[in-house]
Formats: C-alpha cells, sequence, structure tokens
C-alpha cells in the first residue's frame, strides 16, 4: 500500500509540475513493462521518465528518443517492483521465497498520431533480480510496451 501511495504521490508530483517549452507530461494507458496499464511519463528533451500501475506490480522506466518530436525510435531501461515470487537459493537448504524486481532493456517505435496523443509499440526482455536458476524456473521473461498517452 505504500508503494501505491509513493506512486500517487509521484504521478501527482508530476503532472502539477508547470510544462516548459520543451518539457511535457503524458498520461499513458496500455500494456506497458513501462508504464503499466495507467500510468504518467514526463520527458524533457530526449529523456522521459515514467511510472505506473501494472495489476500488482509497479513499473518505473527511463527512455532516450532519438526524435523529441514526430515519430522515431526509443530506447528504454524498466525496473518492475514485485514481479514475481521466486526462490533465492538454488540447492534449497536455506532458499526462501522473495518478490523479485524484474529488470530489462527494450527498444521500441514511438508514432504521433495528433499534437496531443501518440501510440508507442515495443519489446524487450527483463531478468528476475535475485531470482536463483532453479530446474524449471525462468529467470527472466519478456517485456512489452503497447500504450496510448495523451499529452498537457
Amino acid at each position: 500500500m505504500k508503494k501505491l501511495l509513493a506512486v500517487l504521490a509521484i504521478g501527482g508530483m508530476l503532472m502539477a509540475i508547470p510544462s516548459q517549452s520543451e518539457a511535457q507530461v503524458s498520461a499513458k494507458l496500455g500494456l506497458s513493462s513501462m508504464t503499466g496499464l495507467a500510468g504518467v511519463e514526463y520527458q524533457m528533451g530526449n529523456i522521459s521518465v515514467g511510472a505506473g500501475f501494472l495489476a500488482g506490480p509497479i513499473p518505473l522506466s527511463v527512455r532516450y528518443s532519438l526524435a523529441t518530436e514526430g515519430n522515431g525510435l526509443w530506447v528504454g531501461l524498466a525496473y518492475v517492483l514485485n514481479k514475481a515470487e521466486v526462490w533465492d537459493d538454488e540447492n534449497f537448504v536455506d532458499a526462501k521465497l522473495i518478490d523479485a524486481p524484474l529488470a530489462g532493456a527494450l527498444v521500441g517505435y514511438n508514432m504521433e498520431l495528433n499534437e496531443t496523443l501518440d501510440l508507442s509499440l515495443g519489446g524487450g526482455y527483463g531478468v528476475l533480480v535475485g531470482a536463483a536458476d532453479v530446474d524449471g524456473q525462468d529467470t527472466g521473461e519478456p517485456m512489452l510496451d503497447i500504450s496510448l498517452g495523451y499529452s498537457f
């Protein structure tokens, strides 16, 4: 609950920051490891930071866009808190289940639909941080970004 309140506070703060000529705030909806099902993204020049909700886990992200306006490629890093419950040791003697975060890199393309709407499509791969390599347990998974953004 504390993490959820922290993300709400950060999102509210980012939305309340006065927009400068090259800075903008976007509300994002979609299926994304970068901004979740619903999130917020703050862009300043080519770099943007985002946070959101992903049906339990909380994604945090940093994205670098090759084009500040219009259509263009982007690369990003995502960190999803509490993504999976995994074993932390291979031999199970002192093993315990932990909530592991997912950290990974993504690449994608951003399409500007009009002045305020944009569509982002991308994918990548992430690793469950702290997960033991146990037979039958995956220590990584694909990451996806399909999101519609509204800039204001």
